[in-house]
């Protein structure tokens, strides 16, 4: 089953518009893997690495996890054959785009959020329910009256990871 997120830039002091991300979404997957490429594939060029994953994949990924980005981005119905990243808009998929948002991400089943601000930190947001409960999402559902709160805020020019276990 998949742990549903979203890879956003910041657009106001708690607002953000992103891309879907599907699996292995919780901290110690997709954030140690933004954290990881911010640091090396793009070598701190935050707004490149937006450039990439946010515009020019504007259908969103089924992993960026463990993915070689030296290699072409597409995705593959029966497979995960590309050693890439796997995006909904390139390879065996064409999909629209689509454009999650802090009112939208969590009716969508999104559990975390990646928002990355202008001054060089990603802050790790995750959704809450009215009861204070974590909210947990199933793919297109989750619950649309969840609010998000920061559970981490990375400095991406630290050599010191930050605890990814701790933020789960």
């Amino acid at each position: 089953m998949g742990t549903r997120g979203v890879i956003a830039r910041q657009t106001g002091e708690h607002s953000f518009k992103g891309r879907y991300h599907h699996w292995d979404s919780y901290p110690t997957g997709l954030g140690a893997t933004l954290y990881d490429l911010a640091r090396t594939q793009f070598a701190g060029d935050v707004p490149r690495m937006l450039k990439v994953l946010l515009d020019e994949h504007p259908a969103g990924w089924s992993t960026i996890n463990g993915a070689d980005f030296s290699q072409p981005p597409g995705f593959e119905e029966d497979g995960f054959k590309t050693k890439g990243p796997h995006c909904y808009c390139h390879g065996g998929r064409h999909e629209d785009g689509f454009e999650h948002t802090e009112e939208t991400a969590s009716g969508s089943g999104c559990e975390y959020a990646y928002v990355f601000t202008d001054g060089g930190r990603m802050l790790v947001l995750s959704s809450y329910c009215e009861d204070g409960n974590k909210m947990i999402g199933f793919f297109g559902s989750g619950d649309e009256n969840a609010t998000w709160k920061i559970i981490g805020d990375v400095d991406l020019t630290s050599d010191t990871p930050p605890d990814w276990e701790k933020m789960e």
